[in-house]
C-alpha cells in the first residue's frame, strides 16, 4: 500500500499547511482523501488498519446524531448538518490510518507551522493597519482566530520539546510559540467579555447551541465521542510516561489533552469549535496526535 500512504502523505501536508488559511482548501484535500480511499479499495480490494476502537466511537456517534436529526422538526435539514459533521470528522482517520512515521508526523507540523505563522503575520499587520485589538489572521473573526492559536500553542510546545528528526532545533518553534501567544493574548483581550450571568454563559457555548440545534440525544452523542477521545488521550499520556526516558520529549497524549480541554473550556463562552475551519483542524490533530503516540509505544515495545 506504500503508493496509497505517499499520496495521503501529501494530503495531509497539504492540509495542514492550509488548516489556518482556506477553508475551501482543506475541503479539496477531505475530497482527494476520500478519492484516494474509494480507489484504494477499488484497486487493492483493501483498507488500511484502523483504530477499531475510536471506528466504533465514531459510528455510534453518527448513529445517535441521525437519530436526533430523525426526531427535529426539520429532518432533510437535520440529516443535511449530520453529514456536514461527519465530512468535518473525517480527517481524524487520515492520521490514524496512514500516518507512517513519526518523522513525517513531524514534517506534517511543520507545514502546520507554516501555516499558524502566515496567519500569525496577516494578524499583527492587521493590528497595526486596522489599529484595532481585534485581528481575525486569515478567519472571519477574531474568536475564530483565537481558537486556531488556542489549539497551535500546544503543537509549538511539542515542537519544542522534540529531540528527533527535523524538529531537534529549538529556535523556531521557540519564536512561533512565542508570537503565536503574544497574538492570542492581544486578540483574547480585545474580544473578551465578561458574561453577566451564568445563564449568558450557558447560550453562549457551544455545548448549547448543540442541545439547541440536535436536541438532547445529538448532545449526549457529542459528549460520549469527545468523552472517549478524552480517555483515549489520557490512557496514552498514561503509556508514555511509563517508557519516557528523556525530560526533553514531550507526550503526544499530554499535548492531545491540552488542545481539548481548552477548546472545550473555550467553548463554554464560545461555540468556535462547531465552526468548518477549527472542526477539520481539531479532528486532523487528534488523528495525527494518536497515531505518533500510538507508534512511540510500538518502538519502546509497548504495544505489538
Amino acid at each position: 500500500m506504500g503508493i496509497w500512504n505517499e499520496l495521503m502523505y501529501l494530503v495531509m501536508m497539504l492540509f495542514a499547511l492550509t488548516s489556518n488559511l482556506s477553508i475551501a482548501a482543506t475541503s479539496v484535500c477531505i475530497v482527494l482523501g476520500a478519492i484516494l480511499v474509494i480507489a484504494q479499495r477499488i484497486c487493492t480490494g483493501s483498507l488500511p488498519d484502523m483504530d477499531k476502537g475510536l471506528v466504533k466511537m465514531v459510528g455510534i456517534y453518527c448513529v445517535l446524531q441521525i437519530v436526533a436529526a430523525l426526531m427535529a422538526p426539520d429532518v432533510p435539514k437535520s440529516l443535511e448538518e449530520v453529514w456536514g459533521t461527519v465530512y468535518r470528522i473525517s480527517p481524524l482517520f487520515m492520521g490514524l490510518g496512514y500516518l507512517q512515521t513519526r518523522r513525517r508526523m513531524a514534517w506534517i507540523l511543520v507545514a502546520f507551522a507554516v501555516s499558524v505563522f502566515v496567519g500569525d503575520a496577516m494578524g499583527a499587520y492587521q493590528l497595526i493597519a486596522w489599529d484595532d485589538f481585534s485581528p481575525t489572521g486569515a478567519s472571519n473573526q477574531s474568536a475564530f482566530y483565537a481558537t486556531h492559536l488556542l489549539m497551535a500553542l500546544p503543537i509549538f510546545y511539542l515542537m519544542c520539546r522534540q529531540d528527533e528528526g527535523v524538529l531537534a532545533k529549538k529556535t523556531v518553534p521557540g519564536f512561533l510559540l512565542v508570537f503565536s501567544l503574544l497574538m492570542y493574548g492581544v486578540v483574547s483581550w480585545g474580544d473578551w467579555s465578561m458574561p453577566t450571568s451564568l445563564d449568558m454563559v450557558w447560550k453562549q457555548s457551544s455545548f448549547s447551541k448543540i442541545l439547541l440545534e440536535t436536541g438532547p440525544v445529538g448532545l449526549f452523542s457529542f459528549l460520549l465521542l469527545q468523552g472517549y477521545i478524552l480517555y483515549r488521550l489520557v490512557r496514552l499520556y498514561q503509556a508514555e510516561k511509563s517508557i519516557s526516558h528523556s525530560v526533553n520529549t514531550a507526550s503526544y497524549g499530554m499535548i492531545g489533552i491540552w488542545i481539548l480541554a481548552g477548546i472545550h473550556l473555550e467553548g463554554m463562552l464560545e461555540s468556535s469549535i462547531l465552526q468548518v475551519s477549527i472542526m477539520r483542524e481539531y479532528w486532523l490533530l487528534m488523528g495525527l496526535l494518536l497515531a505518533a503516540g500510538k507508534m512511540k509505544l510500538l518502538e519502546a515495545g509497548k504495544i505489538e
